[in-house]
């Protein structure tokens, strides 16, 4: 009785959709961005409250600190794969506004590496 108690509770945790957030775009060229150093930093500034935000910058930015925490869980593929070429992109060609990011959404160092493990290969 026990065992099938047990699956339908499994069961029933596989069929519930997932709640995806919902973002001004997901089909943003983050590549563009990050190889583009003022749009880059227009982006990062928005992200560390240094800057203005336009909508699409501001609707990831209402995501970031729940997705960060919960290891993107609610990220579409799509957003999976803007945050690895943002954060990347940030590393590579800001690297003390990468520190900056990390710091203000993950101060105390307990969500990053999930979080990486998460987005890495999108």
């Amino acid at each position: 009785m026990k065992i099938i108690v047990l699956l339908a509770v499994v069961g029933a945790a596989l069929t519930v959709p997932i709640d995806y957030y919902t973002t001004a775009d997901d089909n943003l060229d983050m590549k563009a961005v990050v190889s583009d150093s003022a749009k880059l930093k227009a982006m990062t500034d928005c992200f560390l409250d240094r800057g203005d935000c336009d909508e699409v910058t501001m609707s990831y930015k209402k995501i970031l600190p729940d997705s960060m925490e919960h290891s993107c869980t609610r990220c579409n593929d799509a957003q999976k794969h803007l945050a690895t070429t943002y954060i990347n992109g940030l590393l590579s060609n800001a690297p003390a506004d990468y520190d900056s990011f990390l710091k203000k959404f993950d101060p105390d160092e307990i969500y990053r590496t999930k979080f990486m493990e998460a987005v890495k290969g999108f």
